[in-house]
């Protein structure tokens, strides 16, 4: 209305002092003329008022929404202010094989064997009759993200399994503070960085499986689901971690669960746009083993060193060092990796340990090693990921689609040595107070990768395996006839061709 006014009265100004009218006083139909004007005019500003706060309310309204993104197909939401993400994770692998072996005989003349068990032990059957088919090794799903910028989480559930689908289970659930950067504290259950090969995801390994030498690194005191309070960190040429863990989430119920620290260091000693050079060790230290209490059969604190012949389509596992009775144990590794352009090389040694708790006895000392390398027939190069001091899969130049396009092709090549035993004593004897018939295992494989794109990928393998191991005990796998001869040869020679499919955001 005041604009109204003043409006009103500028325009009566005006008609009286224009040349026209100098010495006329307006008319009443002049004034409404002016002020239906004027009203027309101030009807136009009350509308363009509201258009402009429409306007800044649909803005303001925006920038409060959350937004959606398909980073390398993975959907993800983040929240306006970008201090908040939630995204979903997914990996599915399916595997197949075939095992071909010598025809199995009766237990009583074939000696075949798997892990070290009394009556039922499926294992003596097994390792004679390796079983082929297809499962699925990991089927995962869940999410991660961040909380108020600060804040990491993740949370996956496991529906896969070893020789056949488990439960679901917890494979991650944890939590993680960035605040003290370069540094990351985390609590909560998952795969402490525990050497260079299980540093590598499972959609990045280069084979079907992990090597045999690092998997029993992991699996002392490390493996998916560790309960574990760590630290860890990374910086342009450098990655280091230190955790201590408990059990795992799936493990049997026991009177005392395990204490073990588990640590990682490594980096990067040479980089370039063409190459990388990475040198790195590994350490794990196991304080207090699981007790099994006071009334238990075998081993009170039993520290066990065993392995599948680097596939899961069969759990079986043909070197065993078998329960072992131990205050502490131990596992040390160096490791080494590079790639130039589309070649790439990784090995990693091992040495394994158990202080026994009879301190009359000798402490058992036990070694491995894998060398493994590839070259990427379409010229693409394994990425490094500093944040895990571990490399990646290749991105396929062009992805496979109806247009054309071959993704990425890869050939690639692993030995790997383990030896499990420890003043084992000679064939045909019984083994020495102090030893341990674990056997040693030896495994050349074969590989090709095909990268369809940057989420799904085939993998072909081929292995032969030989395993030289002497029998324990006359009881070692139950009554006669499951258990052979003492000191006679319970390894076997086999060979194996494995394909997994593979999908993962």
């Amino acid at each position: 209305m005041r604009r109204t006014f003043v409006a009103l009265a500028i325009g009566a100004a005006l008609l009286r002092h224009s040349p026209a009218h100098a010495d006329e006083p307006a008319s009443a139909a002049q004034i409404d003329a002016l002020r239906e004007a004027i009203n027309k005019q101030q009807a136009e500003l009350d509308a363009q008022k509201k258009q402009l706060e429409a306007l800044q309310a649909a803005k303001v309204s925006t920038q409060d929404s959350p937004k959606w993104s398909m980073p390398y197909n993975r959907p993800t939401i983040t929240s306006s202010d970008g201090r908040s993400s939630l995204a979903l994770r997914l990996l599915v692998q399916g595997d197949y094989a075939h095992y071909s072996q010598d025809s199995a005989g009766p237990l009583s003349t074939d000696f075949r064997r798997g892990s070290v068990g009394t009556t039922p032990n499926r294992e003596n059957n097994a390792a004679r009759d390796l079983s082929d088919g297809f499962y699925f090794r990991r089927a995962r799903i869940g999410v991660e993200g961040t909380i108020n910028r600060d804040f990491n989480y993740r949370l996956i559930m496991e529906l896969g399994g070893s020789g056949t689908e488990g439960p679901t289970r917890i494979n991650d659930a944890w939590i993680n503070y960035v605040g003290f950067a370069p540094f990351t504290i985390q609590v909560g259950a998952g795969a402490p960085p525990a050497n260079l090969d299980d540093s590598t995801t499972p959609e990045d390994s280069l084979f079907i499986e992990r090597a045999t030498a690092s998997d029993l690194s992991r699996s002392l005191a490390g493996a998916d689901g560790r309960t574990q309070l760590g630290i860890k960190g990374s910086g342009a040429r450098w990655f280091g971690a230190l955790t201590l863990t408990g059990r795992t989430v799936n493990d049997a119920e026991v009177n005392d669960s395990q204490t073990a620290a588990v640590s990682r260091f490594a980096g990067l000693v040479a980089t370039s746009a063409n190459y990388n050079v990475h040198v790195g060790a590994s350490g794990t230290y196991v304080i207090h083993p699981p007790d099994a209490g006071v009334d238990s059969t075998g081993a009170r604190y039993g520290i066990r060193f065993r392995n599948q012949p680097e596939l899961r389509v069969d759990s079986t596992r043909l070197i065993d060092s078998g329960s072992i009775d131990a205050d502490h144990a131990y596992a040390a590794g160096a490791e080494f990796a590079a790639n130039w352009r589309n070649w790439f090389l990784q090995a990693e040694n091992f040495w394994y340990g158990v202080e026994r708790r009879n301190s009359s006895l000798d402490d058992p000392k036990f070694s491995a090693y894998y060398v493994e390398g590839s070259w990427i027939i379409t010229g693409e190069s394994h990425r490094y990921n500093m944040a895990t001091a571990s490399f990646q899969n290749p991105r396929p130049f062009v992805n496979v689609s109806s247009q054309g396009g071959w993704g990425a092709w890869e050939l690639a090549l692993r030995y790997t040595h383990t030896d499990l035993n420890f003043h084992e004593g000679r064939p045909g004897l019984a083994t020495p107070a102090d030893g341990v018939r674990g056997g040693v295992q030896n495994i050349l494989t074969v590989g090709v990768n095909w990268y369809l794109n940057p989420n799904m990928k085939l993998v072909f393998n081929y292995l032969h395996t030989n395993v030289d191991r002497l029998n324990p005990s006359a009881t070692a796998f139950g009554p006669s006839p499951a258990s052979p001869p003492i000191g006679a040869q319970i390894g076997q020679s086999l060979n194996a061709y494995a394909l997994r499919a593979q999908y993962s955001l």
